[in-house]
């Protein structure tokens, strides 16, 4: 007899568990459909966002190096101003008149761009819509914006790792290489921490 009142209470319970997941599960999910109705979804972020989408789709031909249709998307700057076309690729808060979406939006399950690849999802031109739509905001965070290269060499804070160090054949130059660079020294000039980088 005993028994059977605990058999019938975790029945009861499991039940109201039940309705208890059912009804979490709908309202969670009404809200975000209310959210999303009501327009207070998250903005765009270009560099969480659109950005990946770009580097996986678009980067490989549209870089400095290579510039297909002399358009370059690793840039914010360059990926607005467009290419050869001579029209703005991106435009902010007006999506028709950016060419960029033009190129990446299928029509009949084929789009121009990326080339000779399947064309970007419908939520992925959908997100980058949405972006223009929202200004095209760059987001990128400024220690991501440094840029390195000849004319800008970075600057240490701690002294940085050296993995070799060698003399050119003729003596002239001791190359050090570090993490992502080798260095290059006049060793006819005055110190190593006074000479200049070739």
């Amino acid at each position: 007899m005993i028994l059977h009142g605990i058999r019938i209470s975790l029945q009861h319970a499991l039940a109201l568990l039940t309705l208890l997941a059912l009804s979490t599960s709908a309202s969670t999910t009404s809200a975000a459909q209310a959210a999303e109705e009501s327009g207070d979804q998250q903005p765009v972020s270009y560099w969480n966002d659109v950005r990946p989408i770009f580097q996986a789709n678009c980067q490989g031909c549209h870089q400095p190096a290579k510039a297909s249709g002399e358009y370059i998307m690793t840039s914010y700057d360059k990926l607005l101003s467009g290419g050869e076309t001579g029209e703005a690729a991106v435009v902010p808060h007006h999506p028709d008149a950016s060419q960029l979406l033009s190129q990446i939006t299928p029509v009949d399950g084929k789009a121009p761009m990326p080339q000779g690849k399947p064309p970007l999802e419908e939520t992925q031109v959908a997100l980058i819509k949405r972006w223009i739509e929202e200004g095209a905001i760059d987001d990128t965070p400024e220690s991501a914006q440094r840029r390195y290269d000849a004319e800008h060499p970075p600057h240490y804070a701690a002294a940085p790792v050296v993995t070799a160090v060698q003399f050119s054949p003729d003596g002239t130059l001791l190359a050090v290489s570090g993490y992502h660079e080798v260095v290059l020294h006049d060793a006819a000039k005055a110190l190593a921490g006074e000479t200049s980088r070739v």
